[in-house]
């Protein structure tokens, strides 16, 4: 599609289409507001340990491979949607496995978590910052159940039609 521009103009309209893709991808997609708010989470709570550069880098890498890959695994599910309208066996094979690579994703972002933010002391600094802090504990409870809620809120119908779609 020419619309035009050349140069440095089309460039910039590719990072507006790259953002326009994100934010649907999070209007639409419950996993990716999951994903989106444990990361808001681990950012906030990473204040709380004394991370090295390295350990900081490995988080912000799995934050975003996560998030990365369920902007793929979106985009694979919209184009077999789009060319497969029927029950069909690869169809499905191309979304589990997109699907699948999140997921792994995921589980290792959790690994290396546990690894870097197992520590007694800082949970300990944690439960006592908000102990001391007691708004902010309030807050960030409130934050978490809103959280919870943005994830959950899309409709019973659109996930009931997924799941019947390519069984």
């Amino acid at each position: 599609m020419n619309t035009g521009k050349t140069g440095i103009g089309r460039f910039f309209k590719g990072f507006v289409y790259a953002f326009e893709g994100v934010v649907s991808c999070i209007k639409t997609e419950r996993n990716m507001r999951f994903h989106i708010g444990v990361a808001v989470l681990v950012i906030l709570l990473m204040r709380f340990y004394g991370l090295s550069t390295a350990e900081t880098a490995a988080v912000y890498i799995c934050i975003g491979l996560v998030i990365s890959l369920e902007l793929v695994n979106t985009a694979v599910e919209a184009a077999v949607d789009m060319a497969c309208k029927d029950k069909n066996p690869l169809a499905k094979k191309a979304k589990d496995c997109a699907a699948g690579a999140v997921l792994v994703a995921a589980i290792v972002s959790v690994a290396v978590g546990i690894r870097i933010f197992w520590d007694y002391y800082a949970f300990m600094a944690i439960a006592s910052y908000f102990a001391r802090n007691i708004w902010l504990g309030i807050a960030l409870s409130a934050g978490v159940i809103l959280w919870l809620v943005w994830v959950f809120k899309t409709p019973a119908d659109k996930d009931k039609k997924d799941k019947e779609k390519y069984i």
